[in-house]
């Protein structure tokens, strides 16, 4: 992030937690309602219920109060990815995928038009090193998951293949909310997501089993 973008006051005590918690709910409120264009600071800070200048203690601006913000929910959703992951062993690689996968579009779905309104602005506002850093630590839930079950072969490179899991789960989920004007219906895109996913792993496995090998383990 760019000092622009960094929040001018970090919160260590609960009232500022509360404060800055304040101020990202209500920039999402406003920005399912309004959009992102026509959302001013005083309108954020009428909403979260502070004043002007304090607003300004904790976020030199907008673009500032969008990036904490898309990073705090993209943490509530890697949570929810992490609580999935953490099922009673022993639990078969599919399993896990679909476990995973599919707690990843409920979360997404959950609050679809928040998720909409965010995933636009994350890609206007985010820089490439933050935006990876969160990839990574969704694809390193993945990978850890994939290689605690029972039945994960050993010889296939579980990074990559976590990697291109959770891409293709985000991918659809993600695209399904911005392309689509109406919202999904929940249990077709869970059973897409779902499938695509089962089927990749299925092919991974499959290629490994051969003699040339699939994407082995570094």
């Amino acid at each position: 992030m760019t000092s622009s973008v960094k929040p001018r006051r970090k919160p260590l005590q609960s009232r500022a937690w509360m404060t800055s918690g304040a101020i990202q709910d209500a920039f999402v409120l406003l920005l399912v309602e309004r959009g992102y264009e026509k959302v001013s600071m005083r309108e954020i800070a009428s909403v979260a219920g502070v004043g002007l200048g304090t607003l300004y203690e904790y976020f030199p601006g907008k673009e500032s109060i969008a990036a904490v913000t898309v990073r705090s929910w993209m943490r509530k959703q890697a949570a929810l990815v992490a609580a999935a992951a953490q099922a009673p062993a022993p639990r078969a690689v599919q399993e896990t995928a679909a476990a995973l996968a599919g707690a990843h579009v409920r979360g997404l779905l959950d609050q679809t038009d928040a998720w909409r309104v965010l995933l636009h602005v994350e890609r206007a506002i985010s820089s490439p090193a933050s935006y990876r850093e969160i990839y990574r630590e969704f694809v390193v839930l993945f990978r850890d998951a994939f290689v605690a079950a029972p039945d994960w072969p050993a010889t296939l490179d579980a990074q990559r293949t976590a990697f291109n899991a959770f891409t293709i789960a985000n991918a659809i989920a993600g695209q399904a909310l911005l392309v689509h004007d109406a919202e999904p219906d929940a249990d077709a895109l869970l059973c897409d997501v779902q499938c695509a996913v089962a089927a990749y792993i299925a092919a991974v496995r499959h290629w490994d089993d051969q003699p040339s090998g699939g994407p082995r383990a570094g």
